[in-house]
């Protein structure tokens, strides 16, 4: 890992291998049934929780970064006339009534990916969420 920290913002951001991204997908895939199961439970009030935003840009060069943000991020979901209508309501819980949804192990975490290289950048909010990336990443 190769650190690349700009000072002042608290935030860390690291340069690694892509190969970083199978051992997030696998961190991902052990919490996704929790948020099935919350998704299923709050469907009656027309809501929906999605663990991961995903950016695309196009570079000048012709390249695309690809940026994946880790959190809660609230849709309501609006059906008319066989179509879906996602309306992005934000990463505060919408609505009071709803039961607290199941924490994401990887929330404040942004990874930036271009399409024609071989690293990618993390960008980790806090050092307690690197700490906890870490330790996932290199327990033995």
């Amino acid at each position: 890992m190769m650190g690349n920290n700009k000072p002042g913002n608290g935030k860390i951001r690291i340069r690694v291998t892509r190969e970083i991204l199978e051992k997030l997908n696998s961190i991902l895939h052990e919490f996704l049934p929790s948020i099935y199961s919350y998704n299923n439970l709050i469907k009656g009030e027309k809501y929906y929780l999605k663990p991961v935003h995903i950016v695309s840009r196009k570079l000048p060069s012709g390249s695309t970064v690809k940026y994946y943000y880790y959190g809660r991020y609230w849709y309501k979901i609006e059906k008319n006339n066989k179509n879906i209508k996602w309306i992005y309501l934000g990463k505060e819980k919408p609505s009071p009534s709803l039961p607290d949804p199941p924490e994401n192990p990887l929330e404040g975490l942004v990874v930036k990916k271009i399409d024609d290289g071989n690293m990618v950048e993390l960008v980790i909010a806090s050092e307690e969420l690197f700490r906890k990336l870490y330790d996932k990443f290199f327990q033995r």
